[in-house]
């Protein structure tokens, strides 16, 4: 049986939602949660990591 245009239809803007909501910055989640960036942020941004912050530390 051949598939409808609806069924592509839904099965592409499912996989576009897929995309988009997977597709999430790994670096983002890590500032979010820790509530700073990553050290290799900081190197591209030629900023100094805020006082506190100790990327020696293994957060898991």
């Amino acid at each position: 049986m051949r598939p409808s245009f609806k069924s592509i239809q839904a099965i592409g803007i499912a996989c576009v939602m897929a995309i988009f909501l997977l597709s999430g910055c790994v670096e983002e989640h890590y500032y979010h949660h820790y509530h700073h960036h990553t050290r290799d942020w900081y190197g591209r941004h030629n900023e100094e990591p805020p006082a506190g912050v100790n990327f020696d530390v293994d957060v898991r």
